[in-house]
């Protein structure tokens, strides 16, 4: 018997018509979570759902409660289709070279002084690791230690500003990272650092380079970050870096959804470009192992970031990355099979055709995008929260982004799609018209019950992916959300 999986989750909830906890459930809910009691009502209501199913299991099951756990998650991805934005697939060599032994061997220190012995190897792969993100990224040096990419940031903020300094990041609806923003709880605001949001042009969805010399002499930052979650086109760093010499300020660029881009040589080259450094996930489109990093040129800054990683904000760091995440960083630059071009044509195709449905695309008159990602305004298609719901119900699971338009106490308005899984999953042109297709049709429908099945079948045409391996077809009841 299935003890966790997707069909197990449907219950005896009540719900308002939006999906919301009705006011029954949502009190009842309230009395039996346990786990994080401040939290919302819609939060509280799931959590209690799940300590009923999984408290007080005997140890003797937990390990098959795991196991469904990641066979249930693998059919309810490969029954549909995977666009989230800051997600993606492993390659089969660096899945293969992926040990998850050494994951518990600490190795404090620089090769030649760790604090543990029998770390030798790990010292190799440190080095062979680092040596293949700076070739991938066009970087003398590399810091590659960070668990995440906001881990990266919060090192940069360490690094190079003190409590009570101000920094200049993109806002929310420009698609600054929650990583840079003060409120929220932010990595800035634990760093203590006052925030404010450059001027931004929403025609040309980059920084307003007009404003910004005059914006920099009133703020003075002591840096200024540009990148983030929303990144359909490379910026115009040349005016930003003068701006940054105008006040002495350091210029970081935030590269987590674009690096593999980057890699590729597809996208921009912000170190050459002016930038002073770089942040980035090492997963999503570079397709390595999670983690984050930061890249630069210069070695003093090098230094201090790696100081900022250990022993300011870490001591021990999971050292299974290490392989993995060489491999992957030569996969980007070798590009065989290429993926990386592929990840920008389905893009542009993709947005091409949802425009050509109907649907506003943002960017539309810059050509939509020169990244894996498109954004789609959902404020006629009854808001974003609710579209992504009527995505995944059709089997395509997207996410929400805010726009430049919105206000900043509204809901996110964008719905943000990104096409790095789909290649890196077997599909290509011939097939990503017909998932706009879909994906349209599930955005403007009242009933998606036929376009799952239709999804299902187009995953099943898929049948293997960049490298050869076998997609396998999953019954498309498996993808019906609860």
């Amino acid at each position: 018997m299935t003890i966790y999986g997707p069909t197990k989750y449907a219950s005896t909830r009540s719900s308002a018509p939006d999906g919301t906890p009705g006011a029954d459930a949502a009190a009842s809910a309230q009395s039996r979570a346990s786990i994080a009691p401040w939290a919302s009502t819609k939060v509280l209501h799931r959590l209690a759902e799940l300590e009923q199913r999984l408290s007080d299991m005997p140890i003797a099951h937990l390990d098959n409660v795991v196991r469904q756990a990641h066979r249930d998650h693998s059919a309810r991805v490969r029954g549909g289709f995977m666009l989230y934005a800051g997600t993606n697939v492993t390659s089969p060599r660096t899945q293969g070279v992926h040990d998850a032994a050494i994951s518990t061997r600490p190795a404090l220190g620089w090769p030649g002084e760790k604090d543990q012995t029998a770390v030798e190897e790990i010292e190799h792969l440190e080095v062979l690791a680092h040596m293949q993100v700076t070739r991938a990224m066009r970087a003398r040096y590399a810091e590659i230690r960070f668990v995440t990419a906001t881990m990266a940031n919060l090192a940069a903020y360490v690094a190079f500003t003190r409590p009570g300094d101000t920094i200049a990041v993109l806002s929310p609806e420009a698609g600054g990272h929650s990583s840079h923003q003060q409120l929220g709880g932010g990595a800035a605001s634990v760093r203590g650092l006052e925030v404010v949001h450059l001027p931004y042009s929403p025609s040309r969805l980059d920084v307003d380079t007009a404003a910004l010399p005059s914006f920099v002499d009133r703020t003075r930052p002591r840096m200024i970050v540009v990148g983030g979650s929303v990144a359909l086109f490379p910026h115009n760093l040349e005016p930003v870096r003068r701006a940054a010499d105008r006040v002495g300020a350091v210029l970081m660029y935030d590269a987590s959804h674009t690096a593999g881009l980057m890699a590729a040589g597809l996208f921009q080259d912000p170190l050459n470009e002016g930038a002073d450094i770089v942040t980035f996930s090492t997963y999503k489109t570079f397709g390595g192992p999670p983690g984050g990093a930061a890249i630069t040129n210069n070695p003093s800054y090098a230094e201090r970031l790696s100081t900022a990683a250990y022993p300011t904000l870490s001591a021990n760091y999971d050292a299974s990355r290490l392989g993995p995440l060489a491999v992957a960083a030569a996969e980007a630059v070798d590009q065989k099979p290429a993926w990386a071009g592929p990840m920008i044509q389905c893009a542009k195709e993709f947005g091409a055709r949802l425009h050509a449905g109907g649907l506003p695309v943002v960017g539309a008159n810059q050509g939509f995008t020169r990244s894996h990602q498109v954004i789609v305004k959902a404020d006629r298609i009854g808001g974003a929260c609710a579209a992504v719901r009527r995505l995944e119900g059709a089997g395509l699971f997207a996410g929400t982004c805010r726009l430049p338009s919105q206000r900043s106490d509204a809901p996110p308005a964008g719905i943000r799609f990104g096409l790095q899984e789909f290649v890196r999953s077997g599909g290509g042109l011939s097939t990503v018209g017909d998932l706009a297709d879909l994906v349209r049709e599930a955005l403007v429908s009242g009933d998606v019950t036929p376009i799952r099945t239709r999804t299902a079948d187009l995953r099943a045409e898929i049948d293997t992916d960049l490298w050869g391996r076998r997609n396998h077809a999953v019954d498309p009841e498996a993808v019906i959300p609860q």
